[in-house]
């Protein structure tokens, strides 16, 4: 619970998805991004299935961000 008399913890702007989990360093990312956006790509049906068949790195969800921010005990 909040401490008595201080505000929630919430997010009041945001853009673009986070990295997924364990894909490694901002040039992990990089080269995530690139494999699921080209179906060329010698990784591209091994990297959607790691995802589970889809990302959208421009998805952000204000509401689904402060509902995990309510979670924070501070």
């Amino acid at each position: 619970m909040p401490t008595p008399g201080t505000k929630p913890v919430r997010c009041t702007a945001g853009e673009n998805a986070c990295p997924p989990e364990d894909v490694g360093s901002a040039s992990g990312y990089t080269e995530f991004l690139a494999a699921i956006a080209d179906p060329a790509h010698e990784d591209h049906a091994n990297m959607l299935e790691w995802i589970g068949g889809s990302f959208d790195s421009a998805a952000f969800s204000l509401e689904d961000t402060n509902e995990r921010l309510a979670g924070i005990k501070v």
